[in-house]
């Protein structure tokens, strides 16, 4: 009989321990499953919205929404197949709504509207939903976001860009101060260069770019003109000193730039021989001319970079620090082309060295050191701000691959407009 007992209570301790073991076990799935899905979360917002105003001072407001989902390991709706609407925390998390209240001339009161309900089924929360932030970028152009009436502070009528008119170029900003897409301007250029130096020289040549202006016309067949002035050297094969009298002067010259529905078209091009440099830097007269600096029309009263150190293209929010402690520019997300040429030149800067800088700038948020010597002007820059530290090794590996795609077209922007 006590053999019996002893046996049932054997089995009802291993049956215990089972049950027990299952019960752990499906505690630490459920864990496991909860934290990979971004569950029982706290999410402070104020890591994540950068605060400003836009051209005409009124309130503007962004929210990183994709650095939100990438924190949590939650799909994101801008890839290819991924469905807000199939994931209700991250629809929940998308449709969210932000209110700003102007407090003074450098704090605003952030309200966030969102599905809190679906959102703490899924474990999630926020912090806090509304709290006073510091104003500290600044969105050329925007929308602005809709602000209620506050006590003593009303937010003033926003600011429409007036869409630009096709026709003859008589500048190369637009009505907003923004540069156009000379792509097409500069390759013709090139091609007309090459074209030239390969018949004098074949394939062993060197040339320089030494002036680009822009002239408008008042009158006379021509409405306006690109000029580009070139030198061109004879290279010896054996890289000796090239000989006397093996250098050329020349122009290119691109007639009549127009804008076509929204693209810039020009009538043709042509070449002149030069007999000195001089002559290849003249100007014509009795027409409105405009050396460029760097490629690019100078523009007062522009900053080149914001408060952080980073580029200002125009249209885009200024930089800040996003939750996983990288900062965010415009070079942190992918770059089209007419973001690119709508820099202009500034004053200390050609548009040819903002665009370094926005190349520059990449490497700088993955701590890469530069040299004070070769790098002197990128070093002192960059070591001027307090989120900049130069580490050896750096983090380049961790760079994605769209800052690398925008280093190549930045990078070949540039020699677009410098050669």
């Amino acid at each position: 009989m006590k053999k019996e007992q002893g046996e049932r209570n054997t089995r009802n301790r291993r049956l215990a321990w089972i049950l027990s073991g299952v019960v752990l076990g499906l505690s630490l799935l459920i864990a496991v499953v909860s934290i990979l899905r971004g569950h029982r979360t706290v999410v402070d917002l104020r890591d994540y919205v950068n605060v400003g105003t836009d051209a005409g001072g009124n309130p503007a407001v962004l929210l990183d929404v994709d650095a939100i989902l990438n924190d949590l390991r939650l799909p994101n709706p801008n890839r290819p197949g991924v469905k807000a609407s199939d994931y209700p925390e991250v629809y929940a998390l998308c449709t969210a709504k932000m209110h700003l209240v102007p407090i003074d001339e450098e704090h605003m009161q952030v309200t966030i509207e969102a599905d809190t309900d679906t959102l703490a089924r899924y474990g999630i929360s926020f912090r806090t939903t509304t709290w006073e932030q510091q104003v500290k970028g600044f969105v050329e152009g925007a929308a602005p976001t809709p602000v209620p009436t506050a006590q003593n502070a009303t937010a003033s009528a926003p600011v429409r860009e007036t869409p630009e008119p096709d026709g003859y170029l008589t500048s190369l900003v637009d009505a907003n101060g923004n540069g156009y897409n000379l792509r097409s301007v500069c390759e013709a250029v090139q091609n007309e260069r090459d074209l030239l130096c390969k018949e004098i020289f074949g394939n062993s040549y060197d040339t320089t770019k030494t002036q680009v202006a822009f002239i408008v016309y008042t009158g006379g067949r021509h409405k306006n003109l690109y000029r580009a002035s070139y030198s061109a050297t004879f290279r010896p094969e054996d890289n000796s000193s090239p000989p006397p009298g093996s250098s050329i002067w020349f122009t290119v010259d691109v007639y009549d730039l127009q804008r076509t529905d929204g693209k810039i078209a020009f009538g043709y091009v042509d070449v002149s021989l030069c007999g000195s440099e001089a002559e290849s830097r003249h100007l014509p007269s009795g027409a409105d001319a405009v050396k460029l600096s760097g490629g690019g029309m100078r523009v007062e009263g522009k900053r080149a970079f914001d408060q952080n150190g980073f580029v200002l293209f125009p249209n885009c929010p200024t930089s800040y620090r996003m939750a996983n402690g990288v900062y965010w520019s415009p070079t942190y997300d992918l770059l089209d082309e007419d973001m690119i040429w709508s820099l202009t030149a500034v004053e200390g800067h050609s548009l040819a060295n903002l665009l370094r800088y926005a190349r520059k700038e990449i490497y700088a948020r993955y701590y890469v050191p530069f040299d004070p010597k070769t790098e002197r002007e990128f070093f002192e820059h960059y070591s001027a701000y307090d989120w900049y530290e130069e580490r050896v090794p750096d983090l380049l590996g961790r760079m994605t691959e769209t800052e690398r795609s925008n280093i190549r077209l930045l990078r070949e922007i540039q020699s677009l407009i410098e050669k």
